[in-house]
């Protein structure tokens, strides 16, 4: 395996020693790619793997990197398409900028309505997301939460209230 799928497989598996020696090997590897477009950094942020991603944090891997596919999507994206709370807030406390945007106009906060995170949703809010964001098709966060039915999601988004919820 080459020094990038070492340090690829190490992030998935949350292997924060190996995550490390590779580092110390390279430390270019912080920002690398693997094949199918996400840093290490996104796999951490994705699996929840908490010690591993401060290790790469403290090494300079960027918590606004994009992703090189057709996602184009940040680590704190990752951490909420997987409902990863811990992972999620140690990204906003790194830097993250709570309403980056992704590939379609999503927002995190899109993605935890949809998903009916309110834990998430929760803790986005409490960073300054802002929950009037609307995705490329109009629809906002309280559309998504609507549509999947998340009632706990929309009483944590009052600020858009039309009537109809």
């Amino acid at each position: 395996m080459s020094k990038r799928e070492d340090i690829m497989q190490a992030a998935m598996n949350g292997d924060a020693k190996s995550v490390q020696a590779c580092l110390a090997a390279d430390g270019s590897l912080a920002g690398a790619y693997s094949e199918d477009g996400w840093t290490a950094l996104h796999l951490v942020a994705y699996f929840g793997h908490l010690e591993a991603a401060l290790v790469l944090l403290d090494h300079g891997a960027d918590p606004e990197v994009r992703s090189r596919n057709r996602m184009e999507n940040t680590p704190l994206h990752a951490a909420v398409a997987n409902r990863q709370v811990a992972a999620a807030r140690l990204l906003l406390e790194r830097g993250a900028d709570v309403n980056a945007v992704q590939s379609g106009g999503w927002t995190a906060l899109h993605e935890a309505a949809m998903l009916g995170d309110a834990g998430m949703v929760t803790l986005l809010l409490e960073r300054g997301a802002d929950r009037a964001a609307q995705k490329d098709d109009g629809l906002t966060p309280l559309d998504l939460a609507r549509e999947n039915g998340h009632d706990a999601v929309i009483a944590l988004l009052p600020g858009q209230a039309d009537g109809n919820g």
